[in-house]
């Protein structure tokens, strides 16, 4: 987790906390699976960039059941066109 004055850069420039993983293709939103060959772990995040339904596209957190947006990027106000994010 970023401390309180990297948090507050990240959100006024747009950037947000790193994902692990990002999607190549439409994926599910639930379980756990892999994503271009790679396992997710619960925990992890994904960029979802890539969904038939563009509404769904965001940053999730890896659940076992239903997928969760990450607290960083849950609404159009902390993720918006524009926002930077990193690969790992």
């Amino acid at each position: 987790m970023a401390r309180p004055a990297t948090a507050a850069v990240r959100l006024l420039t747009g950037e947000r906390e790193p994902v692990r993983l990002a999607t190549t293709a439409n994926i599910l939103l639930h379980g756990l699976q892999a994503i271009d060959g790679v396992p997710c772990a619960v925990g992890d995040r994904v960029l979802v960039k890539d969904q038939a339904d563009p509404t769904q596209n965001g940053i999730y957190t890896v659940s076992e059941g239903e997928w969760f947006r990450a607290a960083d990027a849950r609404s159009a106000r902390t993720l918006q066109k524009g926002t930077t994010v990193h690969v790992q």
